[in-house]
């Protein structure tokens, strides 16, 4: 069997992820597009050996792209992907399979495999159910859509974990959005009352508090990869949420928890604290309470 030539339309941490793996398997020929603020056509040459180090080839066009990709991944910021994906469905060849990883809405989705389907392709409405930070290339993807089960047909032997849902495109994301404001919002609760314990001097006590009536071990992890997770994501997360927001109006129900979620969220963004803790090679989450607890302790004295 041939080796199917895999785009990816953004590369970030996602779509590094996915090309590493499917090129350290010898499964795929990888060939990535990436017109962000950062990292745009004429490609730094630094960018250019990261792209290689994932076993990608790079390319100057959506349309270089979709001529020459059987499945092609949307990676993008949340902000663009219901424009990009309309833009890779323009320049699809027949029966491409567009696997759509962004955290967009239902609605936006359902939009997108429209643009897909007219002009003969087939979509994904994919759904990262963690991070591929702490799982790699084994993270679930949940998915939905006409190209679903073919999709998994083709990657499942290749060693990513995909579960199909019943239905169209949007059914898929629809579950995820409501997970997601169970997770976040736990995130926001353990952010908001770790930060304070860290100010009263009483986190250790607090975490116990937290954790102990849970399963102590799971929660635990659980709690910990919020906090280390929340420094780094907190501004994306927060525009997710939006989106959330407004999908769940759209349900006909008050986004009362979901709002809330948002703003805890664009709190710690606010701090100012990303670029930090981006860049370090290891941290704690006590690394990032302790400097979200002196942040907070500056601005109050301020």
């Amino acid at each position: 069997m041939n080796k199917p030539t895999v785009g990816f339309v953004g590369f970030g941490e996602a779509a590094q992820c996915f090309a590493r793996h499917l090129s350290d398997v010898g499964a795929a020929e990888i060939i990535a597009f990436c017109d962000g603020p950062t990292n745009h056509p004429p490609y730094e040459p630094a960018f250019r050996e990261l792209a290689a180090r994932c076993g990608a080839r790079l390319v100057d066009s959506i349309t270089q792209l979709a001529q020459q990709s059987e499945v092609i991944f949307s990676a993008v910021v949340v902000a663009t992907a219901e424009p990009v994906g309309r833009a890779i469905a323009r320049e699809l060849k027949s029966n491409t399979i567009l696997v759509d990883i962004n955290a967009s809405t239902p609605a936006q989705k359902r939009a997108i495999a429209d643009a897909v389907a007219y002009n003969g392709g087939r979509y994904v409405d994919a759904n990262l159910m963690g991070s591929v930070s702490i799982y790699g290339a084994r993270v679930t993807l949940y998915c939905s859509g006409d190209g679903a089960r073919r999709f998994a047909e083709m990657f499942s032997p290749m060693g990513l974990s995909i579960e199909v849902a019943d239905g169209a495109a949007g059914n898929a994301a629809t579950v995820k959005m409501l997970r997601s404001v169970v997770t976040k919002g736990i995130e926001a609760l353990v952010i908001e009352a770790l930060t304070a314990a860290s100010r009263a001097g009483v986190r250790q006590e607090a975490l116990r508090g937290i954790c102990e009536p849970m399963d102590a071990t799971s929660f635990s992890s659980f709690v910990d990869m919020c906090v280390r997770s929340d420094a780094l994501h907190a501004e994306r997360r927060a525009i997710e949420m939006d989106g959330v927001a407004a999908s769940v109006r759209e349900i006909g129900v008050a986004p009362l928890m979901t709002e809330a979620t948002c703003a805890r969220l664009r709190a710690s963004a606010a701090l100012g604290l990303r670029e930090r803790f981006a860049t370090a090679p290891r941290y704690t989450a006590d690394d990032v309470l302790d400097a979200y607890a002196a942040e907070e302790t500056r601005r109050a004295g301020a």
